[in-house]
């Protein structure tokens, strides 16, 4: 039995719920290929736990200011 055959009697016994699960998988595994890009996908849930670390390090300080940043970017590499 082939892989593809394989999977296929495999998702045909699983609940709808597990397919939904399955198809969103092979989209993100699509568009991570599509995308040529070197890193996984984040979820939602990834993306906003960022959002509020990014918040909770704003409000205590722990940031660096876009344009400093981009000019001590500049003087390191010579740009």
């Amino acid at each position: 039995m082939t892989t593809l055959e394989n999977t296929i009697s495999m998702i045909r016994i699983l609940p709808e719920a597990d397919l939904a699960e399955i198809q969103n998988f092979a989209k993100k595994l699509i568009q991570k290929r599509e995308a040529n890009c070197p890193f996984a996908l984040k979820s939602r849930e990834d993306i906003h736990k960022d959002l509020e670390i990014a918040h909770r390090q704003i409000a205590s300080g722990e940031y660096q200011d876009a344009n400093e940043f981009i000019a001590g970017v500049r003087k390191e590499y010579g740009i």
